[in-house]
């Protein structure tokens, strides 16, 4: 599982010229640890409480750096915006009650023949989302 990782973001920092600031690293640690695809105000959040002046501008300006290199991916669900640290090909389970996102191993879910949509255009990748209970709340 391809994640996002400190020491390669530092690395493409440097020679992108972009400044490794603290808050910066707070928020690329943030996200490498991340497991619940957290939201851009659960990164402020989380951020402000050991860098009480990092800004929210910061915070969108490094999700948008890292978007743009292909370290970090979005999720759309419910007009929310979620991130993604794990940048290998992966499907996701949304829980519709909790809102949870779990990751799905590509490989768990059969292979799925993309070729009739060729009339349509090019198909280059996809991701499948899956929508249901999850483990916790069907136990509720």
């Amino acid at each position: 599982m391809e994640r996002l990782n400190l020491k390669t973001v530092e690395k493409l920092a440097k020679e992108h010229g972009m400044k490794m600031t603290p808050q910066r690293r707070a928020i690329i640690m943030y996200l490498q640890s991340a497991k619940n695809h957290p939201t851009p105000e659960d990164i402020l959040k989380v951020v402000n409480r050991r860098f009480p002046m990092a800004s929210r501008a910061t915070v969108y300006n490094t999700i948008n750096w890292l978007k743009e290199r292909g370290l970090l991916k979005e999720i759309f669900e419910g007009g929310i915006m979620r991130l993604d640290p794990n940048f290998h090909s992966h499907h996701h389970f949304i829980c519709r009650k909790c809102g949870k996102v779990e990751d799905i191993e590509f490989e768990m879910v059969p292979d799925i023949d993309v070729t009739e949509l060729s009339r349509i255009g090019a198909v280059e990748n996809f991701e499948l989302t899956f929508r249901g209970l999850c483990k916790n709340c069907q136990l509720k």
